[in-house]
């Protein structure tokens, strides 16, 4: 057991990196990153991200102050802990544990895939290489097909779709045709801002004879009388800002029966506890209850500042439930409004870009489409700055 002398010495060592790569959950995540590192052996900084829920270029920064510490080197699969961080580990985190304890099959979701699962993920797959370009000025980042297909199965094993009137609050996943693909008794809806979603679902649900209705709506605006009180299920990724999160839970209220017992599927984006903390302020001023929360459910092919993860949740309404927000909404709700950043990529051939809301190129997803502006590569681009406007 490390001594209290050497223990204050530890966390001061800790809170240095923690602070020097500005990690904002604190030194128990250095603690979380060197444990998880002495776990895999050797593991590369995506995965790494996507283990601890963390954005990859904060694991990258962490990575850089550890090995400035000498506690890790990077090898050709990742980072490996040296001498000095096996010992350190062991002996002054007294960390020697390294058998795995959740379940490698379901990926510890609890949900287990059916014999006929693979079917529908390569149709998913399919579906999912017509969609467009993500907008990221509206917080759009594409779930990989097997996301939508876990959606649409765990909602099929908790009752959620066969009878049910389905509502789903903005669709860029494609959890619609999954769902779709079922064949269930589900009356399914979707509403979204973007035409160029909305079409692509309305096209391939008519090639594949899905019965799907399709609208366009902006939640910002007061919704149509003709949705109010409908649905008996919603789900909804929104943008992972507290505002957004108010909104489109305000609005999966409005269009919920009236009854207790709805349940709302909310894909949101695992933070820091300070942000976490006023995520569930928001939903229980708004009288839900969390029945249901499973970390790293869901997958997407960009949100690099997320880990390409986010957790699900299942919410619950009740006899107090009630939407906190009605008519016209005027706040702003996406991270680009709320905290505009400027990044600068380093291309293959050592080009500087520099995107963002204020630059011509506004996203990475657009600098990967159209290639780096001075040689036209459109290989790796790798974040050398981020910082707030």
């Amino acid at each position: 057991m490390p001594s209290n002398s050497n223990m204050k010495d530890v966390d001061i060592l800790m809170q240095e990196i923690a602070l020097s790569s500005q990690l904002e959950e604190g030194k128990e995540f250095i603690r979380l990153i060197l444990r998880e590192i002495y776990r895999e052996g050797t593991i590369g900084t995506k995965s790494l991200a996507r283990k601890l829920r963390l954005p990859i270029p904060t694991v990258a920064a962490v990575r850089k102050e550890l090995e400035k510490k000498g506690l890790i080197d990077r090898v050709k699969r990742g980072a490996i802990l040296t001498e000095k961080g096996i010992e350190f580990v062991e002996r002054k985190l007294g960390i020697t544990f390294t058998e795995k304890l959740l379940c490698n099959e379901c990926s510890a979701t609890g949900l287990s895939l059916p014999n006929f699962a693979q079917k529908l993920i390569d149709k998913q797959v399919e579906f999912s290489s017509r969609r467009p370009v993500p907008r990221t000025e509206i917080d759009q980042a594409f779930g990989k097909p097997i996301t939508a297909i876990k959606r649409a199965l765990l909602m099929l094993e908790n009752g959620d779709l066969e009878g049910r009137n389905v509502l789903l609050l903005g669709d860029d996943d494609l959890t619609s045709l999954a769902i779709a693909q079922l064949k269930t008794s589900a009356n399914i809806t979707v509403l979204d801002i973007d035409d160029r979603l909305l079409e692509l679902i309305k096209e391939i649900a008519k090639e594949n004879n899905f019965l799907i209705n399709c609208f366009k709506i902006d939640l910002q605006k007061e919704l149509p009388t003709n949705i109010l009180e409908k649905f008996d299920v919603v789900f909804t990724d929104p943008p992972y800002t507290i505002p957004g999160l108010e909104l489109f839970l305000s609005r999966a209220i409005e269009t919920l029966k009236r009854e207790s017992g709805k349940r709302i599927y909310l894909a949101y984006a695992h933070r820091p506890p300070a942000h976490q903390l006023k995520v569930q302020s928001i939903i229980n001023k708004l009288g839900l209850a969390i029945t249901h929360l499973i970390p790293g459910f869901n997958l997407y092919e960009g949100a690099e500042m997320h880990a390409n993860t986010t957790y699900l949740a299942v919410l619950s309404t009740s006899e107090y439930t009630s939407s906190t927000i009605n008519g016209y909404y005027t706040e702003k709700i996406y991270t680009g409004e709320i905290n505009p950043t400027k990044r600068v990529y380093k291309c293959s051939e050592n080009h500087l870009i520099t995107i963002g809301t204020t630059e011509i190129i506004t996203s990475i997803e657009e600098l990967k489409a159209q290639g780096c502006p001075i040689c036209g590569s459109k290989k790796e681009f790798i974040l050398i700055i981020r910082e707030k406007i």
